[in-house]
């Protein structure tokens, strides 16, 4: 379940999300690729692309693994789904996470990026994954860890840490419901413009950024704008586990 700001979060930035969170095709297809290694993707394979959002990930993957089936497209916000190509081979149903996975259904290989740190459930979402998927099967979770490196504002990197989900505590729940987990992650190097990230943060490209208000979101560009003044471009590493759960 999210909470009423992350939900808001979401159906306000689905008209924009592509343009705040997709930085550029070669920071796609950096995570993609990696996304295909670790789920072992082949063409016969059945994806669930759970937390979706607009496609962007899915869509990246089908241009270079063509799957026979469409990609199984789940996000809670129809607002976000109608975003993905009519055209694109995939299957749209607007639930959250929880739901989904608590029915049956026929798929080997299940990717959320970055969507579990919004759920509360996730020993049940575990738990559903390991009785739906087939022995073989995947469950791969991409996430941004609690401590990140980017030029957020002070009280925007504190608040990440209770924010994002403790990969720990992920890894414990995985193997503690009988999933064989691997970890492992992906760096990724952003030179971006000052002025664009800094547009990107008053759109609260980021959850953990709706949940503060307007005036301490100006604030915080205020303290961006003094610790890198003189700079036009910032530059920053962007890293995301990656936990890949194999069902035995």
């Amino acid at each position: 379940m999210t909470t009423d700001v992350v939900q808001e979060h979401y159906r306000r930035l689905s008209s924009n999300y592509n343009d705040l969170l997709s930085y550029s095709p070669d920071f796609v297809r950096c995570l993609t690729s990696h996304m295909i290694e670790k789920l072992r993707l082949h063409e016969d394979d059945v994806l669930v692309d759970l937390g979706c959002g607009t496609g962007i990930y899915s869509l990246d993957i089908i241009r270079q693994v063509p799957l026979r089936e469409p990609v199984i497209a789940v996000d809670p916000f129809e607002e976000m789904l109608r975003h993905i190509p009519a055209e694109a081979p995939m299957q749209r149903v607007a639930e959250d996470a929880v739901s989904f996975t608590s029915r049956p259904g026929q798929y080997n290989k299940v990717l959320m990026k970055e969507a579990i740190h919004h759920i509360r459930e996730r020993r049940q979402l575990f738990q559903d994954l390991y009785e739906r998927l087939p022995s073989g099967g995947i469950a791969l979770l991409v996430h941004v860890p609690p401590r990140v490196d980017y030029p957020l504002f002070s009280r925007a990197l504190e608040r990440c840490l209770t924010w994002h989900a403790d990969p720990d505590e992920l890894v414990g729940l995985l193997d503690g419901t009988g999933f064989d987990v691997e970890r492992d992650g992906v760096d990724y190097r952003h030179t971006i413009p000052k002025d664009r990230y800094i547009e990107m943060v008053r759109n609260c490209y980021m959850s953990v950024l709706s949940s503060f208000e307007p005036d301490e979101i100006e604030a915080g560009v205020a303290e961006i704008e003094e610790r890198y003044a003189g700079q036009d471009t910032l530059r920053f590493t962007d890293h995301f586990d990656y936990l890949t759960a194999v069902r035995p």
